[in-house]
């Protein structure tokens, strides 16, 4: 094989090498599903930038039943784009390439050219399922084809080298076979551990429901709230999806608080104010200093200051407070407007706009909200109305609001 030849496999190992670095790195943080590994790998060994490759790539899992695997046929376009066929249900014996591999005790990878076993192309195209053929587009001239072990079986089969397909084609097809299945498999791992953690953070954050009546339904809508304003003003998915689930931390610290000072209906003395006002830091210490939390520990601890410095604990001024906690200060004061409590009633949607715009004897919009996020709440304002009134339809909240409610 020519020297070019190698160095080009060996650069698309590396690429796949690299990627697999990248993504147990960032397993903790991602929880990938089958087609985003696919089209990551897929973007390593499909052509692009001068680089050795195939025109096309099959990828197909087997059924639940192991009686026929079902699979896409993807081509990259315009260098970047992956583009994929219709699915493909692949029974056993439609495909010479693949049962080659699923058969009891077959080869772990297959590499043909067309002149090694065929009197010519049109014969060689019956060792492929026939709306494989279609897929490509063109006659297929040789293949790598490899099975995928791990939790998601299957195989990968590589069509159209340029030239001979090589032994060095099928080291590489080999690679990402066996990174799929590992890396897919790891992945449904995290996945559920994943689930575990999040099912964690609710029970925790419920934690105060049995002192405070309709706290589940508050902490869920405020995830639902801060998610809405993260995504409405452009931050990243990762972003959004913590601000959806660290949010409803924000009053965990309230677990330290005495019911009664919780229930009091009326004004606090200043010195049950006081207490009030350790809820933050005690949800910080109770979160404690995991980095998978970072971002509910934030929450908790500065979703009570205000813009101009004057809340608490710390008396943060502007963006010395954490994105997080401006966040999450105006999902909190809408649902705390629009929820009754023992000291007080609740709030049409139309009510608590017009506090948001003009303020009342304890809220300041333009001192205590930060300007961006309060902007981006006037935007989504309608979708705030519609997470209260789903959570209160859905949870069969019987009481409807009305404007009596707040006197």
């Amino acid at each position: 094989m020519p020297l070019e030849l190698c160095q080009l496999a060996l650069r698309q190992t590396l690429d796949l090498i690299t990627l697999t670095d990248d993504t147990l790195r960032d397993l903790t943080r991602r929880k990938f599903s089958s087609d985003e590994l696919y089209n990551e790998v897929l973007g390593k060994l499909l052509g692009g930038n001068g680089r050795r490759g195939p025109s096309g790539i099959l990828i197909a899992n087997e059924g639940p039943d192991a009686t026929c695997c079902n699979g896409q046929v993807f081509h990259l376009r315009d260098e970047r784009l992956l583009e994929r066929s219709e699915a493909i249900s692949i029974e056993p014996g439609s495909s010479y390439a693949g049962s080659l591999l699923l058969v009891e005790g077959g080869a772990e990878v297959v590499a043909l050219n067309w002149n090694d076993v065929c009197a010519n192309i049109g014969e060689f195209q019956s060792f492929f399922h026939p709306k494989v053929v279609e897929a490509m587009g063109e006659p297929i001239l040789n293949f790598v084809s490899c099975r995928i072990s791990g939790d998601v079986k299957g195989v990968i089969e590589a069509f159209n080298y340029q030239g001979r397909v090589t032994e060095y084609d099928a080291d590489v097809l080999r690679s990402a076979a066996v990174m799929i299945g590992s890396l897919l498999t790891v992945s449904n791992g995290m996945r559920e551990t994943e689930h575990a953690f999040t099912y964690t953070i609710q029970a925790l954050a419920r934690a105060c429901e049995a002192a405070e009546p309709d706290t589940g339904r508050h902490i869920v809508r405020v995830n639902r709230y801060a998610g809405a304003l993260a995504a409405n003003m452009g931050f990243n998915n990762e972003f959004v999806n913590d601000m959806s689930i660290s949010a409803q931390m924000h009053d965990v610290g309230k677990i330290r608080i005495p019911t009664e000072i919780l229930l009091k209906e009326g004004r606090l003395t200043p010195r049950e104010m006081k207490l009030i006002r350790q809820h933050p830091a005690y949800g910080s210490e109770i979160i404690g200093d995991s980095p998978r939390l970072r971002i509910a520990r934030e929450i908790a601890l500065s979703h009570h200051e205000n813009w101009d410095g004057t809340g608490y604990p710390k008396r943060l001024r502007g963006e010395r407070i954490p994105i997080s906690g401006r966040i999450v200060k105006v999902a909190d004061v809408y649902d705390a407007l629009r929820s009754r409590r023992s000291y007080k009633g609740a709030m049409t949607h139309e009510e608590a706009l017009h506090v948001f715009r003009n303020g009342d004897d304890r809220i300041n919009p333009a001192a205590h909200f930060d300007p961006a996020v309060l902007a981006a709440f006037f935007r989504i304002e309608h979708m705030f109305e519609m997470i209260f009134d789903s959570s209160i339809l859905k949870l069969g909240y019987d009481r409807a609001v009305t404007p009596a409610d707040s006197k």
